[in-house]
């Protein structure tokens, strides 16, 4: 036999070995994905769910849970009935196609059947938790209805027990706890006859209106306390009180209308009570509030009155002698001021403003006697009054306030006079020293610059003596004098300490230099230089800035050397 045919053979025989294994892998696949299947499908059939079923039936629902109920139960009778009967026939083909090695319909077969079984788990996943969902809600509402009761009966209690302090809300809290005394009969109607879902919605309704009207319940005493209590006593006590009011002879301002505030109190308590009725308890809150501005008002307006009474019977008996007391205040002011003007010159017009005061008095007076009449006869409120005579006060407070200031500055004069001659005497004492101290200096002379202005200090310090010697002292012109004084006395200060110390510095640098004289040409015309404006043109800062200048060039930093020694060792001067 060839050799060809003896290869031929072996592989044929090899084809078919590996088909034969092939198939008998494919097949053990397939059968074990059925093997799964079929339990898969027995765990299904095995759960309780028919046992489950049968537990709601004998809760007996009725309504919406009988309907929930309905439709579950027939989803787990089709599910039974149909779907498992369909699985089976579908897991049975594909064993027969995987027996007859028609592997890839068995592979279909079973891949549709795990589909199937698939969505049949969640359809019974789902009919199971729905079954659940009623059992929990029947369990629910059998624990929650005793709390909810409770909380019903609790407020009940508290309505019944403490009828009084609810006034004219007790009808329609006895109303509304009888309505949702009806929602709980109808809950154990509908939880008894088997539709928990319906019941636990009536019931939490219940226990709704039960909280909101303990709510209710709860704001209601002290709104009725204050309508029939608190603002009916303040209501009385305003009215008896109005009428001792009128019994004094008491006035008040014709835009107060007591009669009609407090019957707008008592229509406003109406209208709150109104309102707690029907239970608007914000707006009975809010009409609370203004009926205690409207008595707090009225409290405010007879205090005032009261108060007024007073203080105008207080004010009143001083007047007369407040005003007396200031009318001589301005007599002895005018005597004071013709005595002072025979020594100063009176600059404020004080004489104009206290007869001024005069005439103003004089109205005061007369306006204060016929007011005086008003009060005596009692024609008025007192408030009105009380306004009146507080003006009048007010204005002999600010008189005499002025007065009291015209009599000062003119005390006063006297003090400023000594202290402008104490000022002169010393302008005068320290011109002299500033005079001997300039010439211990023993300088060629001195700067016109400044002769100019030593004069003019001087001078101005005569005239502030001539002035104080007149027979009638301006006191503002001497002040003016004594300022400007002051500020050139001390500008003339200045320019002595500038004239000797520049003198005193350009002799020490020019003899300093002299040392270079020999052997600096510049340093000899410098020093030339600086001597004759020293000695000739007496410009000692010319002097010194000529000398200065040279000696730094041929010694830096010597000026400043030779400067800070000097004014390190100077004495003070004796007008410093």
């Amino acid at each position: 036999m060839p050799n060809s045919i003896i290869i031929a053979i072996v592989v044929l025989l090899a084809i078919v070995v590996i088909f034969y294994v092939a198939s008998m892998v494919l097949r053990k696949k397939t059968e074990d994905r059925i093997i799964a299947l079929e339990e898969r499908k027995e765990d299904l059939f095995d759960l309780p769910v028919q046992e489950e079923i049968d537990a709601v039936k004998k809760l007996h629902l009725v309504g919406q849970s009988q309907t929930i109920f309905r439709e579950w139960n027939q989803k787990w009778i089709d599910l039974s009935s149909n779907s498992f009967a369909d699985l089976e026939n579908h897991i049975f083909e594909a064993e027969q196609l995987n027996d007859s090695f028609r592997f890839v319909r068995a592979r279909a077969s079973v891949d549709a059947s795990e589909s199937q079984i698939e969505l049949m788990e969640e359809d019974v996943q789902s009919i199971r938790e729905g079954i659940s969902e009623l059992t929990k809600q029947e369990t629910i509402n059998s624990s929650k209805i005793q709390d909810s009761l409770d909380l019903y009966q609790t407020l009940r209690a508290e309505i019944t027990d403490n009828a009084d302090r609810y006034g004219v809300a007790l009808g329609e809290l006895e109303a509304q706890l009888d309505n949702i005394e009806t929602e709980f009969n109808q809950f154990v109607d509908l939880n008894s006859t088997g539709d928990p879902i319906e019941a636990s919605e009536v019931l939490e309704t219940a226990e709704e209106h039960t909280i909101a009207l303990g709510a209710i319940a709860e704001r209601i005493p002290a709104i009725v306390e204050d309508m029939t209590v608190k603002y009916p006593k303040q209501l009385e006590e305003l009215a008896q009180g109005y009428q001792e009011f009128l019994a004094q002879d008491f006035k008040l301002p014709e835009s107060v209308k007591v009669e009609e505030r407090l019957q707008e109190v008592r229509d406003d308590l109406k209208q709150t009570s109104i309102f707690v009725e029907n239970f608007e308890l914000d707006r009975a809150d809010a009409q609370l509030e203004q009926i205690q501005l409207n008595l707090d008002g009225l409290y405010e307006i007879f205090e005032a009155e009261y108060k007024a009474r007073r203080d105008v019977a207080k004010n009143a008996s001083i007047i007369k002698d407040y005003i007396a007391h200031t009318r001589a205040n301005n007599k002895n002011l005018l005597l004071e001021i013709d005595h002072v003007s025979q020594a100063y010159v009176l600059t404020g017009n004080e004489m104009g403003m206290i007869r001024g005061y005069q005439e103003q008095l004089e109205q005061l007076e007369a306006g204060a006697y016929e007011l005086l009449d008003v009060i005596q006869e009692n024609a008025q409120p007192y408030s009105l009054l009380g306004k009146e005579v507080d003006t009048i006060i007010s204005t002999l407070d600010d008189i005499e306030k002025n007065q009291l200031k015209i009599s000062n500055d003119l005390q006063d004069l006297r003090k400023q006079e000594k202290a402008a001659q104490d000022a002169a005497d010393t302008f005068d004492r320290e011109i002299r020293i500033l005079k001997r101290y300039v010439e211990k200096r023993n300088l060629p002379g001195l700067p016109q610059v400044y002769l100019d202005k030593f004069f003019a200090t001087s001078e101005r310090v005569q005239t502030l003596f001539k002035e104080l010697n007149k027979v009638k002292v301006n006191i503002d012109g001497v002040n003016h004098l004594v300022d400007v004084t002051t500020e050139d006395l001390s500008n003339l200060k200045d320019a002595t300490d500038e004239l000797v110390d520049k003198a005193r510095l350009a002799e020490d640098l020019m003899q300093y230099a002299n040392r270079y004289k020999t052997t600096n040409e510049a340093i000899a015309k410098s020093i030339a230089r600086a001597y004759q404006l020293f000695e000739r043109d007496r410009n000692y800062a010319a002097s010194y800035e000529e000398i200065s200048v040279a000696l730094d060039a041929v010694e830096p930093g010597a000026s400043e050397r030779i400067s800070n020694v000097y004014h390190n060792t100077k004495m003070t001067p004796d007008y410093r």
